[in-house]
């Protein structure tokens, strides 16, 4: 076997297959488009250079950065030809050697069919939209919008053209250690991540829609960049900026997550994540008995498990879900006491004072101006 290692541009491959499409009036897939350009000596046997990184690049100009990220596309052939038409797609094939997290450009103008991956991937809507196929769900993804699917996940895509959608790639062990480090902690967001990415019984995404990002936009810009350089400090980089956006994300969105599957589950087969992102998403109007009814649970049943679980009782666990959406109120925007008592979901703001003072030993007005404890 030629061990010679061929390179390409995604802008590369983008052409033929466009220029196959005008020729042929059919797709061709991304592998197969790189056989082919093998076939016909249009691959590089010289890695051409990359291009010049620029801070706060517009879509336009990263858009163009990345069509001229060259990769090895020799791995994905040899990857492609070790089992063609299987819907698994291994890391060893979608990631470089000696990477942790790599960044892929889809091509708009190419739609993917149903497979799975033994590694974790992040699709990150940069502009524009895309539709993904999950199993027999159609999921409707626009700017901003982040997707983390699990492994051994069935989906597909319909592209949008003019669309610019990354995919963010990281091997299991690698996913595996920057989330352990996100969600140390017992907070109620954390265990739902936790329930949510690792349960083994059901394929999975998790969805967080973040809107225009600048902040989101700088540190995927910066990744994709790291991802596709080749020196020493180039993989531990991507690490690092992997753990970045997640981290960015997590901490302004976390309250629009989505599961898939929320519905269906009965008793023996049921996920306490579940109860947990229902909680999260409607704290602030939500009692036992509308919560029972939506799982189809007692409500003394209910209340047993979310205590086996929490270590806590249902109104207790609603109280630090209210207290600590208003203290990130409190510090972080100029809303009026009354305000935000309205918006945690208290009628009255005597009982939101009472209740935030007996918890924090000091009001919400003097908590604001770091009079604390």
């Amino acid at each position: 076997m030629n061990s010679t290692i061929l390179y390409a541009t995604p802008g590369q491959v983008q052409d033929y297959i466009l220029e196959q499409q005008v020729k042929t009036r059919s797709i061709t897939t991304f592998p197969e488009a790189l056989i082919q350009l093998r076939q016909k000596n249009r691959l590089l046997t010289v890695k051409p250079e990359m291009p010049v990184f620029r801070d706060g690049m517009s879509t336009a100009e990263f858009n163009d950065l990345m069509r001229n990220c060259p990769f090895n596309a020799t791995q994905i052939i040899n990857g492609y030809l070790g089992h063609p038409g299987e819907e698994l797609v291994e890391e060893n094939e979608m990631i470089p050697f000696g990477k942790d997290v790599f960044c892929v450009k889809n091509l708009p103008q190419v739609d993917e069919a149903a497979h799975f991956h033994d590694y974790f991937e992040i699709m990150y809507v940069y502009e524009g939209s895309f539709k993904l196929i999950f199993e027999h769900d159609t999921l409707n993804l626009t700017e901003g919008d982040i997707v983390i699917i699990a492994p051994h996940s069935s989906h597909s895509m319909l592209n949008v053209p003019d669309s610019l959608i990354l995919t963010l790639v990281a091997r299991k062990s690698t996913f595996d250690d920057i989330f352990g480090s996100l969600l140390n902690n017992k907070s109620l967001i954390s265990l739902f991540f936790r329930n949510a990415l690792y349960n083994p019984r059901q394929a999975n995404y998790l969805l967080l829609r973040t809107g225009p990002s600048a902040t989101l936009r700088r540190t995927v810009q910066q990744l994709a960049y790291e991802g596709s350089r080749e020196d020493p400090y180039a993989n531990a980089c991507s690490i690092g900026l992997l753990n970045l956006f997640l981290a960015q994300a997590l901490r302004e969105y976390s309250d629009t997550i989505r599961l898939y599957n929320l519905e269906g589950f009965s008793e023996k087969t049921f996920d306490f994540a579940l109860i947990l992102q229902h909680m999260q998403q409607n704290y602030r109007t939500i009692t036992l008995a509308s919560l029972a009814r939506s799982f189809h649970f007692s409500e003394a049943y209910l209340s047993k498990l979310i205590h086996r679980n929490m270590g806590e009782g249902f109104a207790t666990v609603i109280r630090s879900l209210k207290m600590s959406k208003a203290i990130e109120y409190l510090l972080n925007t100029p809303m009026k006491i009354n305000e935000i008592a309205e918006q945690v979901g208290y009628d009255s703001v005597d009982h939101f004072s009472r209740t935030f003072k007996k918890l924090y030993k000091v009001s919400p007005h003097d908590y604001r101006m770091g009079v604390r404890e």
